[in-house]
């Protein structure tokens, strides 16, 4: 991308979750503040030298960092030496511009990614984004903080219980059997493979032992670690009269893969006994969702929700769409930009074990969610939607969507991958769609399923991308962090 065509994109961007920008008479230790606060969250990217959308018209903004150089030098040697544990810092750049005065200048653009730790500064303080906010915590916010990052898990805190009167001896056992182990002492091969800890001359099931083979975690935990699933006619709750649900709601507890299961012969159930329909000459099943896809998104709510939380997970059907939606924000390094290419374990004990039962429901090689959008992709259905934190604060939720994929969808959606937004215009440029008023009414359509949002508040020439979405993953600089010879 050229110069030019990224101060644009960067003056198109609001001030939000991931996006920050400031002119260069700020202090530094409060930039200090949002890159902690953007590496304690989601990530984010702060631009130097840009005034706020909201105290200036756009032909006013560009300020650049020839206003104060020297809280930008000072701002650059305290980020590598005042934050604990040091940052990821993605990329630095300058950008060349010309001021508000016509004179060559500078912005300076910083991106930090979303990290695996909870940072802090030399001071002690910690904060974390909330909106356009830096919000600095407490102790009891920074622990909480530390579960949803996986710096602490609970699968290995100690449960409290060392006998096996409230375990399922059944599933242990089939659990020895499958991993060849039948032969060693029950404790010992808890113990050998992370589901129990020994202290003195006792041992004691951890946490994680107790979700995978507790008869029901949810009472010996005293916690709610099920899956609560709704079933209801129509594509939204109906909250006066009588409540629209095909079936009461219902809670499946037991041992973690107990849960899958029956979550998954639900599932099936409704495939089997729902009127088809009418679709063109053909009769095609009420619900288009694959049950593969199904069952990754249950597994992967299972696996990777956030244990310490006091909640199920969450499923509802719809005639549109199934949700499922999983306690905590999404684990680690992980963001909606990279759930599909990289990995990171909350509790990883939870994972190898069930990966490991004969009949397990997950294969544990990093393939699921990508097969989880392909087999989306080969019923002809859109493709999975994760919703990022800034939209559905404090858990994971993800929608398969029970609807047939409009023709244009592909190419618009892989021209966002590319190109960030896209207007009426573009849109119908790369689809072959003359009509403007039909292009609106897919968009508008496009946003009503959760495909997309728009950006902005202008009615004319609005326009859109995913949920979520970051600046594409080319958006390389041609300048560098000792590209400075403008000032």
């Amino acid at each position: 991308m050229e110069d030019k065509e990224i101060i644009e994109l960067l003056l198109d961007q609001e001030e939000w979750q991931t996006f920050e920008c400031k002119r260069a008479a700020i202090s530094p230790s409060k930039l200090l503040e949002t890159l902690t606060a953007f590496a304690n969250t989601e990530g984010g990217l702060i631009v130097i030298g840009l005034e706020d959308p909201e105290k200036a018209p756009r032909e006013k903004r560009l300020i650049g960092i020839s206003e104060n150089p020297d809280n930008l030098s000072e701002f650059l040697k305290l980020y590598e030496k005042d934050i604990y544990p040091p940052l990821n810092i993605i990329f630095k750049s300058y950008i060349d511009i010309k001021n508000i005065q016509g004179e060559n200048d500078q912005i300076f653009v910083i991106k930090i990614g979303k990290s695996n730790d909870v940072h802090s500064l030399k001071n002690g303080d910690t904060f974390v984004r909330k909106g356009r906010q830096n919000v600095k915590i407490g102790s009891s916010e920074i622990i909480r903080l530390k579960y949803e990052k996986g710096a602490i898990k609970f699968e290995d805190e100690k449960s409290g219980i060392s006998s096996f009167d409230d375990i399922d001896l059944q599933l242990l056992n089939q659990y020895r059997k499958d991993t060849s182990s039948e032969e060693n002492d029950y404790w010992q091969f808890l113990k050998d493979n992370g589901l129990a800890v020994k202290s003195q001359n006792s041992f004691e099931m951890t946490k994680g032992g107790i979700l995978l083979f507790g008869n029901n975690p949810s009472v010996l935990l005293s916690s709610k670690c099920g899956i609560k699933v709704s079933h209801y006619y129509g594509t939204q709750p109906t909250y006066s009269g009588d409540p629209n649900f095909v079936t009461r709601p219902f809670t499946i507890e037991g041992p973690l893969i107990r849960q899958i299961e029956k979550a998954v012969e639900y599932f099936r159930n409704i495939v089997k006994t729902s009127p088809p329909k009418l679709s063109g000459a053909s009769f095609n099943p009420t619900l288009l969702v694959p049950e593969w896809a199904f069952q990754e998104a249950i597994t992967n709510a299972v696996i990777h929700r956030n244990y310490s939380i006091q909640n199920d997970i969450q499923v509802r059907f719809f005639d549109d769409r199934v949700e499922v939606e999983s306690p905590g924000t999404y684990p680690g390094h992980i963001t909606v930009s990279n759930i599909r290419s990289e990995r990171f374990a909350r509790n990883p004990i939870i994972l190898r074990t069930l990966n490991r039962f004969q009949s397990a429901p997950n294969l544990d090689i990093g393939e699921g969610v990508n097969r989880m959008f392909t087999v989306m992709k080969e019923s002809n259905l859109y493709e999975p939607l994760f919703f990022p934190p800034s939209i559905n604060p404090n858990s994971v939720l993800l929608i398969l969507l029970n609807i047939k994929k409009i023709e244009y969808w592909d190419t618009v959606s892989k021209f966002l991958d590319k190109n960030y937004q896209i207007t009426n215009e573009s849109a119908r440029k790369i689809t072959g769609v003359s009509d403007t008023l039909k292009m609106s009414r897919l968009l508008k359509e496009w946003c009503e399923n959760g495909l997309l949002e728009k950006i902005g508040k202008a009615k004319k020439d609005s326009s859109y991308r995913k949920p979520g979405q970051e600046l594409p993953k080319d958006f390389i600089f041609k300048g560098s962090e000792n590209k400075k010879e403008i000032l």
